[in-house]
């Protein structure tokens, strides 16, 4: 506790929220959109995308050429702060097994290089031991949490197309972008031979 300072602040908060990533940051957007006051906590660097991005920068315009360090296990030009390995922050893993943990340290966290990959689970997702034997069914079923899916479609925007398909659900997608030449290559050899060929549900 010799490096630990506490200080004492006048200003009162009805929430504290540590960990400013996907799951902290939309804890602090709804608890602030209730009328909460509300003190978000991040253990890393502030991060303006519009300021620090680098993913765009050639790797021979770094001083290591692009190669990778502790801090950025992907390289001087990638998005995310830190990663499997953190200074002070170890873990264990069970004897026998592998298991890597990696961990943003940064405003936003891993929502700085999550892909903007934003699927929903489908019916049979909540129901796999009775599907396959394999693990537990949920004690809840996609018609409890598809409520939370329109919502969220709504706040951060997702594009995709509404297929009707099986387990993979329809949302409040947003018009994808137009098909690249070799998408279109690739979707008419696939229907070609029966397997369909979708946009991508990402968030703008």
């Amino acid at each position: 506790m010799g490096d630990v300072q506490i200080k004492v602040q006048p200003t009162q908060y009805d929430a504290v929220i540590v960990g400013s990533g996907a799951g902290g940051g939309m804890a602090a957007y709804m608890l602030s959109k209730a009328g909460l006051k509300v003190a978000l906590i991040e253990a890393g660097p502030m991060y303006d995308p519009a300021k620090n991005i680098t993913q765009l920068k050639n790797p021979w315009d770094s001083v290591r050429r692009g190669a990778s360090t502790r801090f950025r296990p992907f390289g001087d030009f990638d998005a995310s702060y830190w990663g499997w390995q953190i200074d002070g922050e170890p873990y264990t893993k069970a004897d026998g097994t592998e298991w890597d943990w990696w961990r943003a340290r940064m405003v936003g966290g891993r929502t700085n290089h999550w892909g903007r990959i934003s699927l929903r689970f489908g019916p049979k997702d909540f129901k796999r031991k009775s599907i396959d034997g394999l693990g537990d069914d949920w004690p809840i079923t996609y018609d409890d949490v598809k409520p939370y899916y329109d919502r969220i479609d709504r706040i951060i925007g997702v594009f995709g197309s509404n297929e009707g398909l099986e387990n993979d659900p329809d949302g409040i997608f947003l018009p994808p972008p137009k098909p690249r030449l070799h998408e279109l290559m690739i979707k008419k050899a696939a229907t070609g031979v029966g397997i369909p060929v979708i946009p991508s549900r990402l968030s703008i």
